[in-house]
């Protein structure tokens, strides 16, 4: 799960987010461009058609409404931003119609590309976090760099309206059912259920389902059922029948067998590891069940990362 410090408009559309100790993500999209940098730990990076292996220093991006999972075996720190397109309608609207041709950079075969971005994207968290005089106009400065940065260095193509629109809907339809679900997930929800909902036939849907997002729809279902029900053991006393209750399992079965399949081990193991757990793992995996940190807790957690020297430091993007 992931910490998100803060969702703020930086200028115009965008967020700023750091991940803390994120274990897994279920597969979800967003609207908006996100460049997420991995500072601490080791996650994989799954989309429909690739998995891929981060670690610390490595960073994606990831085009709008592409769908994408994270899992981390141990506690991974993520800083994360998202930016709408629309925040640079006013210098420079093509960018609407631009998609990256690569999602994922490492370190060991980029390490320049990865240093630029690691020092602008912790110069962007810094001048927000710390609220430094004239902060957003500095964010937005610094979101233009980064972003030209990446134009400049990365390969991408231009998206026909046709296509980009096409993508839209698609992407829409997505976002909207992913939605649904995760609101609906302690109910018997079933994609027979999604289709009439939105007037779709049934294997179209089902088709459309795993080929956009990866996985079957139950399988999502159950992925996202069973990321709850691990907060659950971490948080509260329930007994493991009634975890598997509250987070929609019809029988707790389906629900050892999901988990284990999910995080390699029973409902039972997992809760009684994290009770003998030495106390700062303990803490570590408290934390991921939490939704906030405080602004000063996000910078002091982005200072253990960086020095003082490089943030005065400026980049020279060439």
């Amino acid at each position: 799960m992931e910490l998100n410090c803060r969702k703020s408009q930086l200028g115009k559309p965008g967020k700023l987010r750091v991940k803390v100790n994120l274990l897994y993500r279920t597969p979800h999209i967003h609207k908006d461009y996100e460049i997420s940098l991995v500072v601490d730990g080791t996650l994989m990076l799954i989309n429909p058609t690739s998995q891929t292996q981060l670690n610390a220093g490595d960073f994606f991006v990831m085009n709008p409404f592409l769908s994408h999972e994270l899992k981390a075996r141990t506690p991974a720190l993520i800083l994360s931003l998202q930016v709408s397109s629309a925040f640079f309608s006013s210098c420079y609207p093509q960018i609407e119609q631009i998609a990256f041709d690569t999602t994922r950079i490492l370190s060991v075969q980029n390490p320049d590309t990865c240093n630029m971005v690691r020092s602008l994207l912790f110069k962007l968290a810094y001048t927000y976090y710390g609220r430094e005089d004239y902060a957003p106009v500095k964010c937005a400065s610094i979101i233009h760099q980064l972003f030209f940065y990446l134009l400049t260095t990365q390969k991408h193509h231009t998206v026909l309206e046709k296509e980009k629109q096409a993508a839209v809907t698609k992407g829409t339809r997505i976002w909207d059912i992913l939605r649904y679900t995760e609101e609906h997930y302690t109910d018997k929800i079933l994609l027979s259920d999604i289709a009439r909902r939105e007037n779709l036939d049934l294997y179209y849907l089902s088709h459309f389902f795993k080929e956009s997002v990866g996985i079957s729809f139950q399988n999502y279902v159950t992925r996202l059922r069973c990321e709850k029900a691990r907060q659950l053991l971490l948080l509260s006393d329930y007994s493991l029948l009634d975890i598997s209750m509250i987070c929609g399992f019809s029988d707790p079965k389906y629900f050892n067998k999901g988990f284990q399949v999910q995080y390699g081990c029973t409902p039972k193991a997992y809760r009684k590891d994290f009770q003998n757990a030495r106390l700062e793992p303990q803490q570590k995996s408290m934390l991921t069940t939490q939704e906030f940190l405080s602004e000063s807790a996000s910078l002091v957690t982005l200072e253990k990362y960086i020095s003082p020297k490089e943030l005065l430091t400026e980049p020279s993007l060439f």
